[in-house]
């Protein structure tokens, strides 16, 4: 009796997954977006990287930023760090006095309180109609930033995020296999209407919207994907086009928020 159990449950714990997969990939996958994409849509980006205790990647992610394909007039950069006592902070003001075309603005936080605190706090210093979160161990094509913009050209459009590809030494088949199927599934429900798992290594937000729904909630930890999710109950779609892709390191660091 207990094996019947057994493999009943295992049944549905792998099979419905499954089933929802080939639904999604047949019947969604296929639609249009519906989407008005405009390229030459170039509104102001407020670019959000939260930092802690990051001083060995702080300086190439914002190389990686600087980088993009985006005016620089339309960007600025916003580092919020959370108390690192390795000159992370030192680090950004440094590369701040080297890139002056740029607009590169750095909150201090007196203590470490958590990623949404310091994404809220950094919405206190932002100018940009759109907010994208940026975490520091991922590398953006430097069209990255251009490709995810441009689909705020359409009202509709309330979030976008991005798809992973896993690099480094950690990376194995069976990850890029799952990240694989993953990001199909991502692509799948973005065309139905909104995708409910966004990534903190590339997502944008309307912020008049963020702002209607009291900034990033500081009681649950997908402060990412919740705020996507709370954005498309109130009708607007939150979405992952295929063809925006960040590399996200692996193995991420020894450190969590």
């Amino acid at each position: 009796m207990l094996d019947l159990l057994a493999l009943m449950l295992a049944g549905i714990h792998f099979g419905v997954p499954l089933i929802y997969y080939q639904y999604a990939k047949a019947k969604w996958l296929p639609r249009p977006w519906n989407v008005k994409v405009d390229e030459e849509y170039k509104p102001r980006a407020s670019i959000i990287v939260p930092t802690y205790r990051e001083a060995k990647l702080i300086w190439s992610r914002l190389d990686n930023i600087y980088s993009q394909d985006y005016p620089k007039e339309l960007m600025e950069i916003i580092v919020v760090d959370s108390a690192s006592d390795d000159g992370t902070a030192e680090l950004v003001e440094e590369w701040a006095s080297k890139h002056g075309d740029v607009s590169l603005k750095l909150v201090r936080e007196a203590y470490r309180r958590g990623k949404a605190y310091a994404l809220n706090n950094a919405l206190k210093h932002a100018n940009g109609e759109i907010i994208v979160l940026a975490d520091v161990d991922a590398s953006w094509p430097n069209k990255a930033l251009p490709e995810a913009l441009k689909w705020f050209a359409d009202p509709e459009i309330g979030a976008i995020s991005c798809l992973k590809k896993p690099v480094g030494d950690g990376v194995k088949g069976v990850e890029e296999d799952y990240r694989h199927y993953y990001n199909i599934l991502r692509v799948a429900e973005s065309k139905a209407y909104a995708t409910p798992i966004f990534h903190g290594e590339l997502a944008a937000f309307r912020r008049d919207l963020i702002e209607k729904l009291g900034g990033f909630p500081t009681d649950i930890g997908a402060d990412d994907s919740h705020t996507a999710t709370r954005m498309a109950l109130i009708g607007f779609r939150a979405i992952t086009p295929e063809d925006i892709w960040v590399e996200e390191a692996v193995p991420n660091k020894d450190y969590f928020w």
